[in-house]
């Protein structure tokens, strides 16, 4: 095994590279004559390596390669994918039974009202029928009556006026007829 950079090393322990550097200056001592700096990287040997995995708690943890841990992303969104296609197919299932019931309500009520029409047409042909037999035929007699021309009917016209009775009779003459004789002053007097 060679040395490895500090970051590689976060990595392999699932940790942030800030931490092992802290972790490192706890542990400082121990580790001191394990560290190699090379332009500004700082590498640990493998000894190294194992004091720093032994102060995490993670000594000789088996590597888990990217791929490996991609692998089981993957596997994981593939497994998730499919029960949400199940489930949803599922869904589409129950819809298309749903449509096919309501389909056929729908058919029956048609079917229905397609029935009633046709008994209302039949209906609405008795009653014609019955009343084209019903209608009234008049007797030739009555039709002869009825088509001869009318007879010409004379214009009313109002009688001719009568001259006022008081008419030719002085002040005096009138008031008296007004008052003692009333009748006298009716235009159609007898």
């Amino acid at each position: 095994m060679e040395n490895q950079k500090v970051a590689t090393i976060a990595k392999k322990l699932g940790v942030s590279t800030q931490a092992v550097y802290k972790k490192l200056a706890k542990v400082g001592d121990r580790v001191a004559t394990e560290l190699v700096k090379e332009n500004g990287v700082t590498w640990l040997t493998p000894k190294g390596v194992e004091i720093l995995e032994e102060a995490f708690g993670n000594k000789h943890q088996p590597e888990v390669s990217i791929v490996d841990n991609l692998v089981a992303t993957l596997q994981k969104g593939i497994d998730e994918k499919q029960a949400m296609i199940i489930s949803q197919q599922e869904m589409i299932r129950q819809l298309l039974e749903k449509q096919a019931e309501e389909r056929h309500r729908t058919d029956t009520i048609i079917m229905k009202l397609a029935h009633d029409l046709e008994d209302t047409r039949r209906s609405a042909l008795a009653i014609e029928e019955k009343i084209n037999s019903l209608a009234y035929k008049p007797e030739p007699e009555i039709m002869e009556i009825l088509n001869r021309p009318t007879p010409q009917v004379q214009i009313w016209q109002p009688p001719a006026s009568k001259p006022d009775p008081l008419e030719g009779l002085g002040p005096i003459k009138r008031a008296w007829v007004k008052l003692v004789h009333p009748e006298m002053m009716r235009r159609n007097a007898a």
